[in-house]
């Protein structure tokens, strides 16, 4: 059977496939858009760890400080929480939406 391999030709579709009885391909001419490809896809999920990680040291500097404001001023705890959690759902979907 035939192996068949799908490529990103940029063109209408972006996509064609070609066969071959050897398995082995010439990817020569293709290499190019394929390394492309590539490091804009390593770029993306760059670009997501980096806002991930900020996320995740911004929400845990916020909890802290709820804690501790929770501690000196507990009528405020409510609004403490409102705020950290507001600013977690919000960066939650800019990094779902990423």
């Amino acid at each position: 059977m035939p192996n068949t391999l799908t490529r990103y030709t940029g063109g209408s579709t972006g996509l064609s496939s070609y066969s071959s009885n050897s398995g082995y391909y010439d990817l020569s001419e293709y290499s190019g858009n394929f390394t492309q490809a590539l490091a804009v896809t390593n770029l993306h999920e760059q670009g997501r760890a980096l806002l991930a990680s900020t996320a995740l040291e911004n929400v845990g500097a916020l909890s802290a400080m709820e804690g501790y404001l929770s501690e000196i001023a507990p009528s405020g705890a409510h609004r403490y929480r409102a705020i950290a959690d507001a600013y977690t759902a919000a960066v939650c979907r800019t990094i779902m939406d990423w």
